[in-house]
């Protein structure tokens, strides 16, 4: 009889150990399944500011082409309604100084406010430079201006640059695009 007790308790002693390493098994399943939860969450949290940040950045750049096909006429003055750079003479603007980025123009700064966005930590922003013209071979070929406007001559060549903001100011989208217009 007490051979048969020995072999009982050790058998407990078994069941026990096995018990408690299967405990052990999915305890750590358990955590690895948090642990990759979170990291899901802080994925979607970051491709959702991120793209928050490129529609902000894409709603400057359209208001910007807005106000370049508004234009009559290239002004150059600091005080003019819409700013544009003359990176003919003076050369391209550094997009990635902070301090070029502190004169830009704002799409919150309308008169009317209808192009805020409230979603994100700091409206989006716009640059507008002068890069250029082109001369088209018909207005090459034809330099009088014969059969044609006399105003009209050239494409003027713009190059805007838009930088907008997600729902924090970590997730930063800049965007580049050309705009060709004829006065």
């Amino acid at each position: 009889m007490k051979g048969l007790k020995a072999t009982e308790a050790s058998s407990r002693g078994i069941v026990l150990v096995t018990t408690l390493t299967i405990l052990l098994v999915l305890t750590m399943l358990a955590l690895s399944a948090v642990q990759g939860t979170s990291l899901q969450e802080l994925i979607i949290r970051n491709t959702k500011d991120s793209n928050l940040a490129f529609n902000a950045a894409e709603a400057a750049v359209k208001e910007a082409e807005r106000g370049i096909d508004a234009l009559t006429a290239i002004s150059y003055e600091p005080d003019a309604a819409f700013v544009i750079h003359d990176a003919i003479t003076l050369g391209a603007l550094d997009v990635s100084s902070d301090e070029v980025w502190a004169t830009a123009a704002s799409i919150s700064a309308l008169e009317d406010g209808s192009s805020a966005i409230d979603t994100v930590a700091t409206q989006p922003k716009y640059l507008v430079q002068h890069v250029g013209t082109i001369v088209s071979d018909e207005d090459r070929l034809n330099l009088n201006n014969i059969g044609q406007d006399p105003s009209i001559c050239c494409t003027q060549v713009f190059k805007v640059t838009a930088r907008g903001t997600g729902g924090s100011d970590n997730a930063v989208v800049m965007i580049e695009t050309t705009f060709g217009k004829r006065f």
